[in-house]
């Protein structure tokens, strides 16, 4: 039986699915739901463009109705400093809407190098993990084409440090929690 089947099937699943609802959560399970990819801070500041702060437009790169608007950007970038943390691995989150032409990506830059996400050419809401190679300093996306540049609209952006996705977390290791947290409350009375 694999992983996934036990934490399908068991009442271990059905535990943690229910205590990351909790708003207070039990001791023996507060430390694992902590682990969590879904559970880390959003890194990006202002990723839904409701004001024009915290980020920089480049040429070709604006904003407007709540989003970062690209016209024929080409080889400019729309970004915003922000530190990654090297060889650790990030979940970018972003949508492109209103799209009419060129390439976009998402990259780490700064620190002596980039780290380079896929390039989208189409609406929708796109999602990468990207390891990071260096101590980087700045997020951003680079339009590009060949035929003056890409033309839609940023918005949505998520950028959040990878842990445990919520099938990952041991079982042996919430019982262990448990246990040890239970002994020492025995213990202190």
């Amino acid at each position: 039986m694999s992983w996934g089947e036990i934490y399908n099937t068991s009442w271990w699943g059905v535990a943690l699915d229910t205590a990351r609802t909790v708003k207070a959560r039990p001791d023996f399970f507060g430390s694992q739901l902590n682990l969590l990819t879904s559970e880390q801070p959003n890194l990006v500041v202002n990723g839904t463009f409701d004001t024009d702060s915290d980020w920089s437009f480049g040429t070709g790169w604006s904003m407007g109705d709540g989003k970062a608007v690209a016209v024929l950007a080409n080889n400019t970038f729309l970004q915003q400093n922000q530190d990654t943390i090297a060889d650790k691995t990030y979940k970018v989150v972003y949508t492109v809407s209103d799209y009419q032409n060129g390439n976009v990506r998402f990259q780490f830059s700064g620190g002596g190098g980039n780290t380079i996400g896929t390039s989208v050419n189409a609406n929708g809401t796109y999602t990468e993990y990207i390891k990071s190679t260096l101590n980087h300093t700045i997020y951003r996306f680079k339009g590009t084409s060949a035929d003056g540049g890409f033309t839609g609209s940023i918005d949505n952006v998520s950028v959040q440090l990878v842990r445990a996705e919520l099938d990952q977390i041991e079982a042996k290791k919430c019982l262990a929690d448990w246990i040890h947290t239970t002994a020492l409350k025995d213990l202190n009375n």
